[in-house]
């Protein structure tokens, strides 16, 4: 997975880079130095307020102006590059109307708890966007997604934290999460904008589809695959007797195809598992699923019915048996049919 932060994004969080960590020792003296070579905080903030509100070209003069005084800040640097690609792209500078900028994001009009659960927030992406880990950017999305659901809800207002959740959407394959932050920035505006970014944003949602409410819900169909089921199976050949069974536990994750399931051991954690996909689930033009499973080398076909609730899923195929046999150890073969039974754990 690839997290997806577009360089307008990045600017926002330039001026808030943590600071390398300091020893006891030279803490007093680094902290002088740092004071001498950076800008003010205030200054700073006001070019970040500038750049939401697309005016560019106040931006640039202000940066340029405190690079005279502060040269080796890099912050200053960064965001002075980043303040050219956005010229450059066509933007309009200082413009008044809607059409020539970015929806404005109007974070400085929050005051208490609230101005401190909105810089939580980006503090979250940020954080998500510098981790290496996969899994833990992952963790650190849906965080952000989580609460910046509660946020917005009182604060709907907050269009970079509209873009952030479109960007976080595509990054977590959250078709759904992904509509609703489009639609929310094109009735701000968004689709009139001259910001090369923010275009690119809603391009990257019309690609995915997700900007059209039925195809969207298309998508999401099948989204209670997604989770932990506890699974039983059974060999049952020709003659109707069971001759192999055991339980296992099932992931399900989703794909940019459909779903991929990976195995475990019931008692074991997850982790112990080999990680192979043993399970592929693919959303036909039809709307239908289509499983299949592996037999390595092959894949087969399975047929599968679903409860009415959704939460219990039965998959059968039929596959040749070879084992050795007989005094000479040659091989015997038949035909046996598995029946796999799984059942969703939690929500």
């Amino acid at each position: 997975m690839k997290a997806v932060f577009l360089f307008g994004f990045v600017f926002a969080l330039i001026f808030h880079s943590p600071l390398c960590a300091q020893t006891a020792a030279s803490a007093s003296a680094d902290a002088s130095a740092t004071n001498s070579t950076q800008a003010p905080d205030d200054a700073t903030r006001k070019i970040s307020e500038l750049v939401h509100a697309g005016q560019y070209a106040d931006a640039q003069k202000l940066t340029e102006g405190l690079l005279l005084a502060y040269p080796n800040d890099q912050r200053l640097i960064k965001a002075k590059a980043l303040i050219e690609k956005l010229m450059a792209n066509g933007d309009s500078a200082g413009s008044a109307t809607a059409g020539g900028s970015q929806p404005a994001a109007d974070a400085s009009q929050l005051t208490g708890m609230d101005k401190v659960d909105y810089n939580a927030l980006i503090a979250l992406v940020r954080q998500a966007q510098q981790d290496m880990d996969m899994t833990e950017q992952t963790k650190l999305l849906q965080q952000f997604m989580d609460q910046s659901s509660v946020f917005l809800q009182q604060h709907p207002e907050q269009m970079l934290l509209w873009q952030l959740r479109a960007a976080s959407a595509i990054s977590l394959n959250e078709p759904m999460e992904g509509y609703e932050a489009g639609q929310k920035l094109i009735s701000a505006g968004a689709a009139n904008s001259n910001d090369a970014n923010l275009q690119n944003l809603l391009g990257q949602l019309k690609n995915r589809g997700w900007l059209d409410r039925q195809e969207v819900e298309k998508q999401t169909r099948y989204d209670w695959l997604i989770g932990v089921w506890s699974g039983h199976y059974s060999w049952v050949n020709k003659k109707g007797r069971d001759v192999l069974h055991g339980d296992f536990m099932e992931r399900f994750t989703k794909t940019d195809t459909g779903f991929e399931g990976r195995s475990w051991a019931v008692g074991k954690q997850e982790a112990d598992g080999n990680g192979n996909v043993g399970v592929k689930i693919t959303i036909l033009d039809s709307g239908d699923m289509d499983m299949t499973v592996s037999r390595s080398p092959d894949w087969v076909h399975a047929a599968t019915e679903v409860s009415s609730d959704k939460r219990t899923l039965k998959a059968t195929f039929t596959a040749k048996a070879k084992w050795t046999c007989g005094a000479f150890s040659s091989t015997c073969e038949e035909d046996r049919t598995y029946t796999g039974v799984f059942t969703k754990n939690g929500p």
